[in-house]
């Protein structure tokens, strides 16, 4: 199955090009923002997951919507990309990095665990009950249920008014479905990346909002410390969407990762870098 996506930007030879996975009940739309800033540097793709946006439901489990991402980037994308994930769509950058390591060059994981729910071994991420609470509410008024839901990722961020804008306006203009809410909260609740975290030997910067109560920045940290030489970027006074509250300081970031991701390449023989 391959999934809506739509690019922006002139791809050049010398630099990645960035793909940007949204989290639960959005779609690729809540970065364009973000995709203006980096557009004249990047080629950017938003991607929307299946039962979001402009995709259809499609395959059910985490390890189906990696696959059916890899077959959307084979055809849309040349080479391989940076993947932004958002919180549900780190998770699913992560699937893919273990089942399609060809297709990433590297990763930006943003208030994202690989754990997404609290357990006895696990204190960090949303507790049980709270999606079990979301999944309840799917069944009435599923549109303030998740609208919701969605406000709850930015409560304490100084920027609060206008993330609210964002995420209002990108769920109204693009309704997801019920079947990839429900097929997307299974994913939050049930999946569990913590032990494959130490076999992933990608380049990855995990950022963590410093107020998120959605994805604790201490479990963001404990993440990044699995991975060989991962980076670990708490956003002062952000909370679970830093992208949207603190928009060009979180470009200005992924920018300098990007850039540095190139700099580091095998270069050809006999090219001279300046």
């Amino acid at each position: 199955m391959n999934l809506h996506i739509v690019s922006q930007g002139t791809a050049r030879a010398d630099q990645h090009e960035l793909v940007f996975i949204h989290g639960w009940g959005l779609s690729g739309r809540i970065w364009q923002s973000l995709i203006d800033r980096l557009s004249p540097r990047f080629r950017c793709h938003a991607v929307d997951l299946p039962g979001h946006g402009a995709s259809k439901p499609g395959p059910v489990g985490l390890n189906n919507w990696a696959d059916s991402l890899a077959d959307t980037l084979a055809e849309s994308v040349q080479k391989p990309t940076v993947c932004v994930g958002w919180s549900l769509g780190g998770l699913v950058t992560l699937s893919l990095a273990r089942r399609h390591p060809e297709r990433l060059a590297a990763a930006v994981l943003v208030a994202s665990l690989p754990r997404m729910v609290r357990s006895r071994d696990w204190a960090w991420g949303l507790a049980p009950a709270a999606i079990e609470q979301t999944r309840q509410g799917l069944a009435g008024d599923y549109a303030t249920t998740v609208s919701e839901f969605l406000m709850q990722q930015v409560l304490g961020e100084p920027g609060a008014a206008r993330a609210v804008r964002s995420l209002r306006s990108d769920l109204i203009d693009q309704p997801p479905s019920r079947a990839g809410l429900e097929r997307g909260l299974d994913i939050l609740h049930d999946t569990d990346l913590r032990t494959a975290l130490a076999a992933l030997s990608l380049p990855t910067l995990w950022v963590a909002g410093a107020r998120d109560r959605m994805a604790h920045p201490a479990g963001m940290d404990w993440a990044a410390r699995q991975m060989t030489g991962a980076g670990y970027w708490p956003v002062e006074r952000a909370a679970h969407a830093p992208f949207v509250s603190h928009e060009r300081r979180f470009a200005e970031r992924v920018t300098a990762f990007v850039d540095e991701l190139a700099r580091s390449r095998p270069q050809p023989a006999g090219e001279i870098r300046p």
